[in-house]
């Protein structure tokens, strides 16, 4: 698809909608003859913004900024023009029809970030470790997708092994095809050594990526029975009032969510139903709905009501939650304390007047900080990464089985996959419908 697009100059709306300026990018060979069709102006000089009027026919329509580099000097590698206007809502929309009017066509998905790549402006791990840095709204996988993006921290552990798979492809394809005049075996006890090493660089990488993932998605649930202040506590840890506080038994029916933060982490905080025999079919489904929350919750605060003896709701709760990462704490503590042995080292709080909140932040975090993933180790940036990691994985262990039989035919299948899921995941493609399926996931404008 997007190989097909190739000679085509293409445009889109580079800012989101709504925004006071909108940039509006052209690129390919004719970028230049349309902005002149637009500008009425013979020359544009590269790298240098000119203040310019834009006309339909006769009629004035903008007057703005338009910023030229040209080839190969261009994000793209392309004659490129950007027009910064007024507004990126229906004043830029008009002028990108007058564009496609006069010679180009509306970009695709990622399809200017795609001529970067083709034209060796930058690499495939670049490009999706950029498209990171534009999407993401969490600081750490910023700061990682910003060191593969302009630090060049590529996979380059799987770039070397590359070249060790391709002998092994050729050897093995030698022996298939010419056996008769290929006096050369395979060494197998070589070709484990890689499937080894293999199997380890990508597994590093595979389990970072797996841990970023777990890391951007990290769920804290808080459980309770009723009253014991759970929404009341989760509105202190959000910062509004999001979840009813009532003294009423059961008035959260259902599970909220929100974002925390504190000291540059975030995760999702959930107000659960807590855990307790309902009294209603209502409230039944929101605790059977806190029952399937376990399985998904990272990091479970268990709230109790520190003043009171436990009893056997309590008890259950600390039953089911006994193998789940979890802080235990005691609410109410501005009233006399019952001493309830199983809440022994229990985290300390008074909703009502703040006390303890800044310990429990703190015990937060430091949980949320040991499922960061590892700054120095890479990451696979798209989920099509994710899959192929995985794909070659298998095949790598499927292989072992074969290593030493005389079934030359299937190694050098395996062989053949492994050469090509791993020039792939470094950044050396080897299909066109790749491309689509990388590209396909970008921001339309990048």
């Amino acid at each position: 698809m997007y190989f097909d697009r190739i000679n085509s100059t293409i445009c889109a709306l580079a800012t989101a909608k709504g925004s006071s300026i909108g940039i509006i990018r052209i690129s390919g060979s004719k970028a230049f003859e349309i902005a002149s069709k637009l500008t009425h102006k013979d020359s544009f000089k590269h790298k240098t913004a000119a203040f310019v009027k834009i006309y339909d026919g006769e009629k004035t329509i903008e007057k703005c900024l338009i910023l030229t580099f040209n080839a190969p000097f261009s994000f793209t590698g392309e004659n490129v023009a950007e027009f910064h206007v007024h507004g990126a809502a229906e004043n830029a929309e008009e002028i990108l029809k007058l564009i496609v009017k006069n010679g180009a066509i509306p970009a695709l998905k990622g399809e200017f970030s795609f001529r970067a790549v083709l034209n060796s402006k930058m690499s495939v791990d670049e490009a999706l470790a950029l498209n990171t840095v534009i999407t993401s709204e969490n600081p750490y996988a910023t700061d990682l997708s910003r060191k593969a993006a302009f630090e060049n921290n590529t996979v380059d552990r799987l770039k070397n092994l590359i070249p060790q798979w391709e002998y092994f492809h050729t050897l093995a394809t030698a022996v298939v095809d010419f056996p008769d005049q290929v006096s050369t075996d395979i060494d197998f006890e070589k070709l484990k050594d890689l499937i080894n090493r293999s199997n380890l660089d990508i597994s590093k990488v595979s389990a970072n990526s797996k841990a970023l993932e777990k890391f951007l998605g990290y769920q804290i649930i808080i459980l309770g029975k009723p009253n014991v202040g759970k929404s009341s506590l989760f509105n202190i840890l959000i910062g509004q009032e999001r979840a009813i506080v009532a003294d009423i038994p059961g008035t959260t029916r259902d599970y909220i969510s929100e974002t925390f933060y504190a000291k540059g982490f975030q995760a999702n905080l959930t107000d659960s139903a807590g855990l307790r025999i309902a009294d209603s079919e209502v409230e039944a489904k929101g605790i059977e709905k806190s029952r399937n929350l376990l399985e998904k919750g990272d990091l479970l605060i268990l709230l109790f009501d520190g003043s009171k003896p436990l009893d056997e709701e309590d008890r259950e709760i600390l039953r089911e939650t006994c193998m789940k990462s979890r802080l235990i704490v005691k609410n109410k503590c501005d009233f006399p304390q019952f001493e309830n042995p199983e809440l022994e080292g229990a985290i300390e709080i008074s909703c009502k007047e703040g006390r303890g909140i800044d310990i429990l932040v703190d015990r937060i975090c430091e949980n949320i900080e040991k499922s960061m993933p590892d700054k120095n180790e890479a990451v696979f940036f798209s989920d099509w990464q994710k899959r192929k990691a995985e794909e070659v994985l298998e095949k790598l262990e499927e292989l072992k089985l074969y290593l030493g039989s005389d079934q030359i035919e299937i190694i050098l299948f395996f062989i053949s996959e492994i050469f090509n899921g791993i020039r792939d995941l470094a950044g050396d493609l080897t299909s066109h419908d790749v491309y689509d399926k990388i590209f396909g996931g970008f921001c339309l404008g990048k």
